[in-house]
């Protein structure tokens, strides 16, 4: 039986002990009925702990019974994801953090409904890593994928990506996803609701981007998401490099 899980991101380590912030502290307590001597597991920063809990007057703490590191994701998936509309995008979010992506590239796309800066950008920056915090919880995961504010694709740094990338396109010699080769690390980039523009195709062309078909079917942006990732974590990850 796994143990209940909670992130440490937001609470504060005293000696051996973890002061448990106020909501995941709620939802132990009241929602799940744990008291002390339960033991739950942390998440933080790449690392699992092994946690025993204890009442202390008012105060809720987590006492460190063990701790190792989780292994590295397998390949190291680096994906560049246009913003989307709010429910797609927390979608594709969710999905993005349960596979194991390591790094979420935004991309504010000529075709991007949604447009954010200043004040409200940090809000959803915020709201947005949150998200991706609770879906790796509830993955088991102990690193939640890195998140980049958005910029365009023309100012986009492209040397921070891996060697081997790939683009969803709409395009004649797009190459189906299972004649691609297995690789270690890997850039794959999601467009808008309403695709690339042409100029964004080219531009991604340019850089190297290999164009890959996702299938017959038209999909949804965050199921795009799902199938293209999925694909190359599980791929390597069962098959080796």
């Amino acid at each position: 039986m796994s143990l209940l899980r909670l992130r440490l991101e937001s609470c504060v380590k005293s000696d051996n002990k973890w002061l448990i912030d106020a909501e995941q502290a709620h939802h132990l307590v009241r929602v799940r009925r744990c008291c002390s001597g339960s033991l739950v597991e942390g998440l933080l920063n790449g690392e699992r702990l092994e946690l025993k809990l204890l009442c202390e007057g008012d105060a809720f703490l987590a006492e460190e019974v063990s701790r190792e590191r989780e292994p590295l994701m397998v390949p190291e998936i680096h994906l560049l994801l246009a913003l989307l509309k709010n429910e797609q995008f927390d979608d594709a979010l969710r999905f993005s953090a349960e596979i194991g992506v390591h790094t979420i590239h935004l991309l504010a796309c000529e075709r991007s409904v949604p447009r954010y800066e200043g004040k409200k950008l940090d809000e959803k920056m915020v709201r947005w890593r949150k998200i991706l915090d609770e879906a790796t919880k509830q993955a088991g995961s102990a690193r939640p994928p890195y998140l980049t504010a958005p910029c365009t694709l023309s100012k986009f740094n492209f040397n921070s990506l891996p060697r081997v990338k790939y683009a969803a396109l709409l395009a004649p010699s797009a190459l189906p996803l299972k004649s691609l080769r297995e690789t270690d690390k890997l850039s794959v980039a999601i467009g808008p609701e309403g695709d690339w523009t042409s100029e964004e195709s080219r531009l991604l062309l340019d850089k190297d981007f290999i164009p890959v078909s996702l299938g017959k079917r038209i999909l949804r942006a965050s199921t795009a998401v799902a199938a293209a990732c999925s694909w190359f974590a599980l791929n390597v990850s069962e098959n080796g490099i």
